[in-house]
């Protein structure tokens, strides 16, 4: 017989009919626990990251828009001078005020076009800007949901490694305050 390290074998008798404790059950509920708040934060990460895309999204068609708002007020701005050089002509030459009168009314005419194109320009700029800030806000709070949850996937996994029930209780408890965060902020997406 070879001399070394005597291992004692578990004497204790296992019954495979004997039902098993809510202590015994215990891991596997945590392994779910844990299972369900990756697979809700999974989910949530991809709602944010949407929502992240919507919110950029947003804010480049927005800065466009002013961009186009600028373009049409330099327009604007370029006809109201033509005019009022005009209207300084106009008094300058009494005898050809029924034709400059002609060339005023027409540069009226563009003016009152890029005023009206520049308050619908200015309009839907600002309705993309309210995109963008609700898809931040939806963003935000979907990113505190998956914080949330992935404390409590942290706390249910120190749970199984340490045997201590306690992290994994608490870990379910900050699990379904972010489970409850991401259906709050999906309902505010409707």
């Amino acid at each position: 017989m070879s001399e070394g390290i005597h291992i004692p074998e578990d004497t204790t008798p296992h019954d495979p009919n004997k039902p098993k404790t809510w202590k015994d059950k215990i891991p596997t509920f945590i392994a779910i626990t844990t299972l369900i708040l990756a697979v809700c934060a999974t989910s949530t990460s991809f709602k944010a990251a949407g929502y992240g895309y919507r919110m950029v999204l947003a804010q480049n068609q927005a800065s466009d828009q002013w961009s186009y708002y600028q373009a049409k007020s330099i327009k604007q701005t370029t006809y109201q001078v033509q005019r009022d050089a005009l209207d300084i002509t106009r008094a300058q030459n009494p005898q050809q005020a029924a034709q400059i009168d002609k060339q005023i009314a027409a540069y009226d005419k563009e003016i009152a076009r890029y005023k009206q194109e520049q308050k619908e320009i200015m309009e839907e700029a600002k309705r993309l800007e309210r995109d963008r800030d609700k898809a931040q806000n939806i963003n935000s709070l979907f990113g505190q949901g998956l914080i949330f949850m992935e404390v409590g996937i942290l706390l249910a996994s120190l749970a199984a490694i340490n045997k201590n029930n306690f992290f994994w209780y608490l870990g379910s408890g900050v699990g379904v305050i972010g489970i409850g965060m991401f259906f709050y902020t999906l309902s505010q997406t409707f």
